[in-house]
């Protein structure tokens, strides 16, 4: 069994209605088995970055608020709230026991409001894949309660024929996307910041840019399944 836990960055809505050309998704896939250690020193780090810079634990760590619109962490010097998202990828990156896969989309190549259904689609497609190399074993979706309807639709459609017209049923994704409030989970707040950071390697904001920050998704290939197998790091639809 592995879990995916998903976040994304940007939003799913045709330009030009939108002011955000991409929409990205990005999942951390974990061993439950591993999940007792990996929430032991998650806490560790959040404790750590409490200790460092003044984050309490009990604030969200979201990556495009912390660069744009802080809210309280305003306190926290902007050099310093980018420190701890390079920390938070950094974190990531050193884990044996996750493995990353994300998918991003150019919205301008866009002809219906469909985004969001493709991109979940070929991130729920890679997972399945995933999922047949390692064991095979079954996998859970955990992700945020933006549009769970949708995405719970999209998912009972992939396991039909008749609806998984671009690929084959999804064998290994099993039950139906266990929602939650990622603004209380610290392992949903890691992929928030992966997710922003595979955005920003393809529509970097001026901050981000003039700090170089745009190139800290490659920190990640350690534990890129899609640069492991050799392909794009991310997979664009």
């Amino acid at each position: 069994m592995q879990f995916l836990y998903v976040d994304e960055s940007g939003d799913s809505g045709l330009t030009p209605t939108s002011p955000v050309q991409y929409f990205f998704l990005a999942g951390l896939a974990i061993d439950p088995l591993h999940l007792q250690a990996i929430s032991a020193d998650l806490h560790r780090f959040r404790q750590h970055l409490a200790a460092k810079y003044g984050l309490l634990i009990s604030e969200e760590i979201h990556a495009s608020a912390f660069l744009s619109k802080p809210g309280p962490v305003a306190r926290i010097p902007l050099n310093d709230r980018l420190r701890i998202l390079l920390e938070c990828v950094d974190w990531c990156r050193r884990r044996t026991d996750v493995q990353l896969l994300a998918v991003g989309t150019d919205k301008r190549q866009a002809v219906t409001n469909t985004v969001f259904q493709d991109v979940w689609r070929q991130l729920l497609r890679l997972f399945d894949a995933h999922l047949a190399t390692a064991g095979p074993a079954q996998g859970l979706v955990f992700c945020d309660n933006t549009d769970g309807t949708k995405l719970t639709h999209l998912m009972h459609s992939l396991r039909q024929p008749a609806g998984a017209p671009r690929g084959a049923p999804l064998q290994h994704v099993i039950g139906d996307p266990v929602l939650w409030d990622s603004r209380t989970s610290y392992l949903h707040h890691m992929v928030d910041v992966i997710a922003y950071f595979a955005k920003q390697l393809y529509e970097p904001n001026r901050r981000v840019r003039e700090k170089g920050a745009h190139r800290y998704f490659h920190r990640l290939a350690p534990i890129n399944v899609l640069v492991q197998q050799q392909q794009p790091p991310i997979w664009m639809v």
